[in-house]
């Protein structure tokens, strides 16, 4: 691995995910990074995570006020210079971390992020993501329109922290609406070479188009109307 390159941690926030965070862990396994999983609930998430090799911090959930207080509460914790996000359901390729640490060799990157692919081999979901979390991400990143997914992104600790992390009081979106916030701090890099394979469960419970009109009006209502997401958009 290259000595030049910062040190990074991973932060991955944890509820009640017995089911698949055996999966993420074992992807991070080996991977150059100290890994923090933020635990919440009172399923056998816990102790999955203290049983794994890959694992070297495990931290309670303080506050069980959503995903966004957990990652903040990893990213305080962390010392490492960049700070990498992933969900519990959610597996990284070989050398993910890696290929975040490497642009963090300018001084001037503040964020990086880059595509979802869904796991499984449905090829509804594969295109469907295609369109979604990658070819739209590429057509709006040039004009400004950044949006780091919560499940693979990472910043510059520094930077998130004086910029207040996540933020903690809207529902959806916090990923979106910090990596506008980040591109105060530096350039936000989108990587189409730095993917994860994510659950589909959200898209198969809530169907696309449903999550299209959900995210439209949160986009309509926070960034063109100034109004806050409340906590209405998903039943």
């Amino acid at each position: 691995m290259n000595a030049d390159w910062p040190d990074a941690a991973v932060v991955i926030a944890a509820y009640e995910e017995a089911d698949s965070i055996g999966r993420t862990l074992d992807s991070l396994d080996g991977q150059e990074a100290e890994v923090i999983v933020v635990v919440g609930g009172d399923d056998d998430t816990a102790a999955i995570a203290e049983g794994h090799d890959a694992v070297d911090r495990i931290l309670e959930d303080e506050a069980e006020d959503g995903p966004s207080a957990a990652r903040n509460q990893g990213a305080r914790a962390a010392t490492a210079e960049v700070v990498c996000f992933t969900d519990a359901d959610t597996v990284v390729p070989n050398h993910w971390v890696a290929k975040h640490r490497r642009h963090y060799t300018d001084a001037a990157v503040a964020g990086v992020g880059g595509p979802l692919r869904p796991q499984g081999d449905s090829t509804k979901h594969r295109l469907l993501f295609k369109i979604l979390s990658d070819y739209w991400y590429r057509a709006a990143w040039p004009v400004g329109f950044v949006q780091q997914s919560g499940n693979n992104c990472s910043y510059r600790r520094t930077a998130f922290l004086e910029a207040g992390g996540f933020d903690e009081e809207i529902p959806f979106m916090e990923d979106t609406e910090l990596s506008l916030r980040m591109k105060r701090f530096g350039r936000v890099v989108y990587d189409k070479d730095c993917p994860v394979y994510t659950s589909t469960r959200r898209q198969t419970d809530q169907g696309y188009v449903g999550l299209f009109l959900t995210y439209a009006r949160g986009y309509l209502d926070y960034f063109v109307l100034n109004r806050r997401p409340d906590d209405g958009y998903f039943k």
